[in-house]
């Protein structure tokens, strides 16, 4: 920041003061708007890198200090959220700052905020957006604080979910122009809102309440720096570049297509997922073991040799690992070298096997519950696709198939898929909400035994020695046939990546995975 814009920032600030104590000035909200006085082009550093001068703690009790050019906000017990506020309010604006955040702690930044007496007390209220380390990854969506509750969340925008980095510093990019506001979350454009109930306040930084826990929890803010806009801003540069996807004319498959071999020796393979930093993880269900693949130059390694013989992988886009047990009969949670029990009976009696699973956006789970081999223990007499809301509460979607395995949701998560593979069907169910679904349809006599679905809403399944591509409706639009049967298959850019039960191929294809191609 120049010497200019020091001294201009001091000044706003003594006049604040000393307005307020002439009394001429009821509350820095009505003080004339930095935005209309500075140049476009001059970026405003928010916090001087050593001292918390020009900020006010509003709410709670926890913590804010300094430290290596840093805001720490640590939690105290018992009190509610805390709001480290600027005393200089902002209409139009770009705010770009750099925020960390303890894996259980979620928190927020407040843009156009109030304190005022007659709402509920001086409670901080406004749009915030959103820190959100939690497996549903909503960083960087809107919420509106103590008033509406989500007015634009992340739950159909995977690549922004999928941007986030837990336990590191991740980039969050606001504009604020007139009614719209748009976020960004490390680059990858975030949410999009047209609301005009605020048009101006102040930016605060939360620390949430943590009730009764009593271990400090940090989040921490750096290089927080800010840009007005005039009134009159052109904002189409600013505004998020959304390319529609048409889905390919040709086939997924080219018809000289190469297949390749990139891992082999294994016993019987599944369950394949790719990581958010892009490698490739599955299942050797006999061994016992989860494998984690570099994909350039191939580079296989054991991630875990004691995997509850785990059968489908998914990764939530905190880099959690979600693994259907089958061994175990469980649905677990890898994270941060801790495995958690999330899944294990329904109604008290113990899961069968689950198999397969499908991550929904908002922090819940569908998976299937098959039992192959020894039926002798099996406690539940049905095997049926349930459904792990985020609260860890499990529900029942449907009890009436043979043999449920392979399942998938649409790119816009309004569909569910779920093979059967004893009775060799594929079922669709339109979802209502989640965890809730309408009556499963048959569109396909296909009994996947696993599936992915691509960015354009085709369902791609493993049958026979195939893997067929399906439209939503079922029609069947393309196949390819692999040196040995194909146990579950797995996009990763435009590369469609199989297991079968001794090795992993790969091939290259004509299509997108959800997160995008190359």
């Amino acid at each position: 920041m120049s010497l200019a814009h020091v001294c201009w920032r001091s000044y706003c600030q003594f006049l604040l003061g000393w307005l307020a104590v002439m009394g001429w000035l009821g509350a820095t909200r009505s003080l004339p708007l930095i935005a209309q006085t500075k140049n476009d082009s001059d970026w405003i550093d928010l916090f001087d890198g050593s001292t918390l001068t020009g900020w006010t703690q509003r709410g709670g009790k926890a913590q804010y200090t300094v430290a290596d050019g840093v805001i720490v906000g640590e939690t105290v017990a018992n009190t509610p959220n805390s709001f480290l506020c600027t005393e200089v309010e902002y209409a139009d604006f770009e705010l770009q700052l750099e925020v960390w955040v303890h894996p259980e702690l979620n928190s927020g930044i407040q843009i156009r905020s109030q304190s005022i007496p007659d709402y509920k007390d001086g409670q901080v209220h406004g749009y915030q957006i959103e820190i959100d380390p939690s497996d549903r990854a909503w960083t960087a969506g809107i919420y509106d604080e103590s008033r509406r509750g989500w007015l634009a969340d992340l739950s159909r925008n995977p690549k922004a979910r999928y941007a986030f980095r837990q336990s590191q510093w991740n980039q969050i990019r606001v504009v604020a122009s007139g009614s719209q506001i748009m976020t960004w979350l490390n680059g990858v454009p975030a949410a999009e809102l047209v609301d005009e109930m605020t048009p101006q306040g102040f930016i605060a930084l939360q620390v949430h309440g943590v009730g009764g826990r009593q271990d400090p929890l940090q989040v921490r803010f750096r290089n927080i720096r800010l840009r007005p806009l005039t009134a009159a801003s052109d904002i189409s540069e600013h505004s998020p570049d959304h390319q529609q996807l048409t889905p390919p004319s040709g086939k997924v498959f080219d018809a000289n297509a190469r297949i390749e071999k990139i891992v082999s020796g294994l016993q019987f393979a599944e369950g394949p997922t790719i990581s958010p930093t892009g490698e490739l993880f599955f299942s050797d269900i006999p061994a016992n073991k989860i494998h984690r693949v570099e994909l350039n130059p191939v580079t296989d390694h054991v991630f875990s040799d004691q995997s509850g013989n785990s059968n489908g992988l998914a990764f939530a886009a905190n880099g959690a690992l979600i693994a259907c047990e089958s061994g175990t009969r469980v649905v677990a949670r890898l994270s941060d070298n801790r495995r958690t029990v999330i899944a294990e009976k329904f109604e008290d009696r113990p899961l069968n096997s689950p198999n397969d699973l499908a991550l929904d956006g908002v922090g819940g789970i569908y998976f299937t519950d098959p039992r192959y081999g020894d039926r002798s223990s099996m406690a539940l007499d049905f095997e049926g696709v349930f459904y792990l809301n985020a609260q860890r509460q499990i529900k029942l979607i449907d009890r009436n198939l043979k043999r449920p395995n392979g399942i998938a949701l649409s790119p816009d998560y309004q569909i569910l898929y779920v093979a059967d593979h004893a009775a060799g069907k594929l079922y669709r169910y339109d979802v209502r909400k989640p965890g809730e679904v309408g009556p499963g349809q048959v569109i396909a006599d296909v009994g996947s035994d696993g599936m992915t679905v691509d960015a354009f809403g085709r369902i791609l399944v493993t049958w026979g020695q195939e893997v067929i591509v399906l439209l939503p409706t079922g029609e069947i639009v393309d196949r390819l046939t692999f040196p040995e049967s194909p146990t579950h298959c797995e996009l990763h850019k435009n590369w469609l990546l199989v297991t079968t039960p001794t090795s992993v191929y790969r091939v290259k294809t004509n299509t997108q995975s959800l997160l995008g191609t190359e």
